[in-house]
């Protein structure tokens, strides 16, 4: 079965009913619990769900000392398949791109730029756990 085959039997019923794609409220969960946290380290959100043509920015948050963060989200329902993992090589090219592209859009290039991540794991019936890994990109490569 293809990989489009085995998420509609897994989502068909939510799909016929109207409900959203489970990952998605999943992911949107997570973004919100991920704000609440950043909030808590002084990072002032001012955007979220950035889309550009080569894809999107979960959070673009602003720092006290005017640095202005990218902010990737990954969130789990279990820690089998740590979040971070997903952060291979081509996402890390990706993210700083969008974020280049970004900031240029945006009038931003004089400002510190960076790239934070930050992981949720969710399991079933219990607390969320964050783990916040600040510049963990890197814009120069």
């Amino acid at each position: 079965m293809s990989r489009l085959g085995r998420w509609l039997s897994r989502h068909w019923a939510a799909l016929v009913r109207g409900d959203r794609d489970p990952r998605h409220e999943l992911g949107r969960r997570g973004e919100s619990l991920a704000l609440a946290h950043l909030a808590k380290s002084d990072l002032k959100c001012i955007a979220r769900n950035v889309r550009t043509k080569g894809g999107e920015i979960d959070l673009i948050c602003e720092a006290p000392d005017r640095t202005i963060v990218f902010v990737e989200v990954k969130t789990r329902t279990g820690d089998v398949y740590p979040g971070e993992l997903a952060i291979n090589r081509d996402k890390r090219r990706r993210l700083i791109r969008l974020a280049q592209i970004i900031a240029r859009k945006r009038g931003w290039l004089d400002r510190r730029l960076r790239i934070d991540v930050v992981v949720i794991v969710w399991p079933q019936g219990g607390e969320p756990i964050v783990r916040h890994h600040p510049n963990a990109v890197t814009l120069d490569g």
